[in-house]
């Protein structure tokens, strides 16, 4: 009974962990924090080097420059899918707008053609 109920377990904690299947913006956040880590540490580390630090102040500083460059394009990822969804709202809203002002001219009889 005991080893039947652990991969039923396993599964459930696999669905419901934070880990678990990330969405769109969870995919570009992680993808923009990568590419931020390693432009922050390799930058970081190539001026510090430039300057003549030994390598292991420079791996240091260049750590928290990842640390900093990472949050800094998660942020901005951030920004840029909150404009992206904010944009298709919007039009999605428009278009709901002109369909709705097309079904009411269709609706409306012409008055000019009454009057004559």
């Amino acid at each position: 009974m005991a080893k039947d109920a652990k991969p039923e377990k396993a599964a459930k904690s696999a669905k419901s962990a934070k880990g678990g299947d990330p969405g769109a913006v969870g995919l570009w956040t992680q993808r923009s924090r990568g590419i931020g880590l390693l432009l922050g540490f390799g930058i970081t580390y190539w001026i510090s080097r430039g300057e003549g630090l030994p390598t292991s102040d420079a791996i240091l500083r260049g750590v928290v420059g990842a640390i900093a460059m990472s949050l800094v394009c998660w942020w901005c990822a951030l920004l840029v899918i909150q404009a992206l969804m904010r944009t298709a709202v919007s039009r999605q809203n428009e278009d709901l707008v002109a369909a709705q002002i097309a079904a009411t001219r269709d609706e409306e009889p012409d008055e000019s053609e009454g009057q004559r």
